[in-house]
């Protein structure tokens, strides 16, 4: 055994105390080297590379979950607006005799416009109906829609299916397809026009009929969702664009108060656009090809009212 060599260090008081020969110097203290310190931040770079896509994953579900709550209580704002006025849908634009309009119809764009950061209409009775019923501006954006304008983020991500409320309804292709009558062929109020009461909800039934959703920033304009039911597989179309904020997915209302998450199956020039803060009158990107075959659109189809 290696034995030790012990020294002696004289104190104040004239004393010794012992000390151990090889041990660092009274006060000394070693700092790390640099290849330590390097290994060290190397260690906590790949512990910050792993947790990130785990971060970012939960941070989109979060959104999910918050425009899950959204647009369930616009649904739930717009049962409660059918309670009080006769079961009536809340007005959607057209010339229903219902006034004013679920919201403000004025267009957003990304302009400096006011309207696209005006929050304060969407909270005015006379001017967006449904503001007796929703209290919170924030309901109408959904967190995942982080394309701002010039002067910030929009007001709104949420548009209504344009064939309920008494608006003038879709575009419906050919005279049954499907061997239906979708609500929507046709105009005004008769037979085969919009849909004014959930009590005509017969056809899929209000589990199945899709109220409120996320539109695509550059398809979204005013409240209203046109969607037109009956193309056959190999020339379907887009009219509106849905939204595909949460990782390639979209949020929905039914007129049975739940709401749902549903992820597109199509992807880039099919049914997922990016936003490209365009404003467009013609030659929107999603109209200009036929889709061939879309789940997608045929999954929308299958949410649309008929008799």
């Amino acid at each position: 055994m290696r034995s030790q060599t012990t020294d002696f260090v004289s104190r104040q008081d004239g004393r010794s105390r012992p000390t151990q020969r090889g041990c660092c110097p009274s006060g000394t203290i070693r700092g790390f080297t640099l290849i330590e310190l390097l290994v060290v931040i190397a260690i906590i770079a790949i512990l910050a590379a792993m947790l990130l896509p785990a971060l970012t994953s939960a941070k989109r579900r979060g959104q999910a979950i918050v425009c899950l709550s959204n647009t369930k209580q616009l649904m739930l704002g717009s049962i409660l607006y059918s309670g009080d006025n006769n079961d009536q849908f809340v007005n959607n634009g057209g010339s229903a005799p219902n006034s004013p309009q679920w919201v403000d119809p004025t267009y957003l764009d990304w302009t400096t416009a006011s309207i696209n950061t005006n929050y304060e209409v969407l909270m005015d009775p006379t001017v967006s109906a449904m503001a007796n019923y929703i209290k919170s501006p924030g309901i109408y954006k959904c967190p995942g829609d982080i394309n701002n304008g010039p002067n910030g983020p929009r007001t709104r991500s949420v548009s209504m299916n344009g064939v309920l409320g008494g608006g003038g309804g879709p575009t419906v292709s050919g005279d049954f397809p499907n061997n239906v009558t979708y609500y929507g062929k046709g105009s005004g109020y008769g037979t085969g026009a919009t849909v004014r009461r959930f009590a005509q909800l017969v056809h899929p039934g209000p589990a199945n009929t899709f109220v409120y959703l996320d539109e695509q920033g550059d398809s979204i304009n005013d409240g209203v969702f046109m969607f037109n039911p009956g193309y056959q597989p190999g020339g379907e179309y887009w009219r509106d664009c849905p939204a595909s904020y949460h990782n390639g997915a979209c949020c929905f209302s039914f007129a049975d108060g739940h709401s749902e998450i549903h992820k597109w199956l199509q992807k880039n020039g099919q049914t997922v656009f990016p936003v490209l803060k365009k404003t467009y009158t013609t030659g929107q990107p999603w109209t200009l090809t036929a889709m061939s075959g879309s789940s997608d659109y045929e999954w929308m189809q299958s949410k649309m009212p008929f008799q």
